[in-house]
């Protein structure tokens, strides 16, 4: 299966503990969807097969994203396995314990050291319940996420659904979203560029598996080809 550059820089050093979701015609996420909106159905077809491969290494998850942030894929790459020499596993209690200057020395910034101490505070003491994570519903854990200093809400949406694959999750302030959204439905301009507000509704309790196929739509140069999805063809890219 095809893995796109966004997805590859979310899962470098997070190695997948639990099983791949399989996203095809079978699936029932995938015939719900396909259901409820004949322009995705159209879209899905297109696209084939996607994966979802979850994990539960959190902690490394949301530092690894922290570390991440305003980064090139392949910036990104090299400061996080510089990152893992100092700490082969990355808890907690090894980022407080680690010299700041020894985390500088691998391309972290000043402000984002202090992020990632930020989260390992929190988690240790109890305020992102990190160990808890199948006892909180998604609002309850981005709620708590983002009272992590440089963890917004885009960050914890995208831990929500690549790291813990949960499947109902809705990024309204992705831009790129936005932009598939007004593009596969051939939605008129809107003042607030909310575009996912008019059709998003219809693809609960899947809106995380739709969300990889507009993003697959970004990837493929569909959104950018001026065709409507229907006339969207492989030759087309």
């Amino acid at each position: 299966m095809e893995t796109t550059e966004f997805e590859e820089s979310h899962r470098q050093s997070i190695q997948p503990e639990v099983s791949t979701i399989l996203l095809n015609k079978q699936h029932p996420a995938i015939l719900t969807l396909s259901q409820a909106d004949s322009k995705l159905a159209s879209l899905i077809e297109l696209i084939g097969d996607l994966t979802l491969t979850p994990s539960y290494k959190p902690f490394e998850s949301l530092v690894m994203s922290i570390i991440s942030q305003q980064l090139s894929a392949k910036a990104a790459a090299t400061i996080k396995a510089r990152v893992k020499l100092i700490l082969p596993d990355v808890t907690p209690e090894l980022v407080l314990a680690v010299e700041e200057e020894a985390i500088r020395q691998c391309g972290v910034s000043y402000p984002k050291i202090r992020y990632i101490r930020d989260l390992s505070t929190k988690v240790l003491t109890g305020e992102v319940e990190l160990d808890n994570l199948q006892a909180l519903d998604n609002t309850e854990l981005l709620k708590q996420l983002t009272s992590v200093k440089g963890i917004g809400a885009w960050t914890a949406e995208m831990f929500l659904i690549f790291t813990l694959g949960r499947p109902d999750v809705m990024s309204i302030g992705d831009a790129g979203l936005q932009r598939a959204a007004k593009w596969l439905h051939t939605l008129s301009d809107r003042k607030d560029g909310n575009y996912l507000g008019e059709i998003a509704p219809n693809w609960a309790p899947y809106r995380s598996f739709a969300s990889l196929y507009l993003w697959r739509a970004i990837d493929r140069g569909f959104v950018d080809s001026g065709l409507q999805v229907e006339a969207c063809t492989e030759p087309n890219l």
